[in-house]
């Protein structure tokens, strides 16, 4: 009996919770939206949501840290990647500025060779002397190109010096700074003529044959070209810098700072010979 009993209530509770669903689901279905239980669904949105929330923005850093763990690799290349760039992009500007620096000195030898109205040959500097005693360079023309000794060599500034030792693809400039260097030379101002010699410092000595000579500070200072001479007329040495004063000397010096920065020597020109005057 007892089992005849429950069977019969489960049947009862079975049929009731149907009854109950079918009941709810009509009324919510006519509700449009405004039923009993959208009400109770709308509370319990209002209640939870804030703890969703809030639950999120504990976790979220938790989770990011974590998840930070699973990315090191992939930004370790990132960043890799990203010195290797930048390293390339430095080398490109560095190159970029080499070459506009040999352009500018390219400009102007060809401008100093038309001013001057010089035939020339292009030469680059491979190396310095050995010696601490002697200032000159080492090019990369020689007799093969044209190159003879005792030719003169300028840079886009003004002088240098002149060949004195050449091979078939090479050759080796005396540097006008050189002790052994002397040059025949004039101001640009007035005319007046003398020897510039080098002192193995940053300065030539200039010595003017005329005691009574009118010189300045800031006298441009050419080669004079003597007829038979090393160096053709009017290529800039330098300007003079400090003036001796006058004595009881057959000349008068002045110190002269040259145009060429002979430390930073890098394409030149060998004067082969003059053009013909047009």
């Amino acid at each position: 009996m007892r089992i005849f009993d429950r069977t019969r209530r489960a049947r009862l509770l079975v049929v009731l919770l149907l009854t109950a669903a079918l009941v709810l689901v009509t009324i919510d279905f006519r509700s449009k939206g405004d039923g009993p239980l959208d009400v109770v669904g709308r509370g319990i949105m209002t209640v939870v949501g804030p703890l969703q929330d809030g639950l999120s923005r504990l976790v979220r850093p938790i989770g990011d840290f974590f998840s930070g763990f699973t990315q090191v690799g992939t930004l370790k290349e990132q960043i890799r990647q990203l010195q290797e760039q930048n390293a390339q992009l430095r080398q490109r500007e560095r190159q970029v500025t080499d070459i506009a620096r040999e352009n500018e000195q390219l400009r102007k030898l060809l401008g100093l060779s038309d001013r001057l109205n010089l035939k020339t040959v292009t030469a680059r500097v491979t190396g310095v002397g050995p010696s601490n005693f002697e200032h000159t360079v080492f090019i990369d023309r020689g007799t093969a190109n044209g190159v003879r000794k005792d030719m003169p060599v300028v840079a886009g500034a003004g002088l240098v010096g002149r060949v004195v030792q050449v091979s078939q693809r090479t050759a080796r400039v005396l540097l006008l700074v050189d002790p052994s260097s002397a040059v025949a030379s004039r101001l640009a101002s007035n005319g007046e003529t003398g020897v510039a010699e080098g002192t193995g410092g940053d300065e030539l000595r200039f010595d003017l044959f005329d005691a009574e000579a009118a010189v300045t500070i800031g006298d441009e200072v050419v080669t004079s070209g003597y007829e038979g001479g090393v160096y053709p007329p009017g290529i800039p040495i330098g300007t003079v810098t400090r003036i001796q004063p006058r004595g009881n000397a057959l000349a008068r010096r002045a110190f002269v700072t040259t145009f060429v920065d002979f430390s930073s020597l890098d394409f030149l020109l060998i004067v082969v010979g003059q053009e013909a005057a047009k």
